[in-house]
């Protein structure tokens, strides 16, 4: 492609290979020594690395009732209930995400507790001057472009530790054996390049307007979060996105004015099939309102039988059209020049 000069489009089509490389560096976690069995899960992120907590959170609150906390630190700073029984997880690809660094280093202090996810830089360095255990990714991805490896890390340090329960671990060698053998197809699916092909064809319905993504809370909140970046990243797009119910209460009433941009819009309702039946309501209420507005509504469920295979299939979907709108909206999907830009001025100033 003309735009892909660093080639995302390859790395699309291989992301069933990663899926499976993943899946094996997340075997070979061994069983930490915990001080106390943790209660709680912190793991601390930022964009592209942090996107994989959320959905590990999705698939925990979708499969179990386990009273395990799971909390995406996105932040500098660290919750003030952290103590000696919670499990801290630094995620940062390039080892250098600087909130991801101090919060890290705060969370020393409150827990033994502790274990990294990276391909290397600062993070790498701090495990093993530190003698904590970490994963190594393998380098030269985008933290955007290297999501299965970041969630699989995340997920198997929690099956190898049993955390969860036998019912947990049983429940997703089933789903990862249903998803290794569908996301071929799906990969199949979504490069064709064709109108048939549903990210083809939303990428040309989305091109010159700005798109709006809904979904349920707790379920697909992840996944919606994760279109939107991929927007903004690949596709230099500005995306807005809320969840179902809240936006019922208050977002909904703001679809008046002004009214020319309104009409700018495009949405999209990302939706499950074990959805609550009273947000399936209101999803289908948002549907026909926005329908009745003459606004174009895209909605999508992802296939398989198994929750983790339908939540991919919707991440490689989002993935596969961002890319498309990039190329659509002459952009590179790999370049991030206004996050390079931000980087530079903040390595200007210093501070304690």
């Amino acid at each position: 492609m003309k735009y892909d000069l660093d080639s995302m489009n390859s790395l699309l089509l291989n992301f069933q290979f990663q899926i499976e490389h993943a899946c094996e560096l997340g075997q070979s976690i061994k069983e930490l020594d915990f001080d106390s069995v943790p209660n709680e899960i912190v793991i601390l992120g930022m964009g592209g690395s942090a996107i994989g907590g959320d959905l590990l959170k999705s698939i925990v609150h979708q499969l179990t009732n386990d009273s395990t906390r799971i909390t995406v630190n996105r932040n500098y700073d660290l919750p003030e209930y952290i103590n000696s029984k919670t499990l801290v997880v630094a995620s940062s690809y390039s080892g250098n995400t600087e909130e991801t660094l101090f919060a890290f280093e705060k969370a020393q202090k409150k827990t033994n507790n502790l274990f990294a996810i990276t391909s290397g830089g600062k993070l790498e360095k701090i495990c093993n001057e530190k003698g904590f255990p970490y994963l190594k990714l393998p380098s030269g991805f985008q933290p955007r472009a290297a999501l299965a490896y970041s969630f699989f890390a995340l997920l198997y340090l929690v099956v190898n530790n049993e955390i969860l329960g036998d019912n947990f671990n049983s429940q997703i060698r089933l789903s990862i054996n249903e998803l290794t053998t569908t996301i071929k197809k799906l990969t199949e699916r979504y490069s064709a390049h064709e109108i048939t092909n549903p990210a083809f064809k939303l990428a040309n319905n989305l091109f010159g307007y700005i798109p709006v993504i809904y979904s349920s809370v707790g379920m697909l909140d992840a996944v919606n979060t994760r279109w939107k970046g991929q927007f903004n990243e690949n596709s230099k797009s500005l995306c807005f996105n809320n969840f179902i119910p809240e936006m019922n209460h208050n977002e909904i009433s703001g679809w008046v004015i002004p009214e020319d941009l309104v009409k700018r819009y495009r949405i999209i309702l990302l939706r499950d099939k074990s959805v609550n039946p009273r947000v399936k309501v209101r999803l289908d209420a948002v549907k026909e309102i926005f329908k009745g507005m003459d606004l174009q509504v895209d909605e999508f469920y992802g296939i398989g039988e198994h929750f983790l295979t339908r939540m991919f299939d919707l991440i490689h979907l989002g993935d596969w059209t961002s890319y498309y709108l990039a190329v659509l909206n002459n952009q590179d999907p790999m370049e991030i020049p206004l996050i390079i830009k931000l980087k530079e001025i903040l390595n200007k100033v210093k501070t304690d």
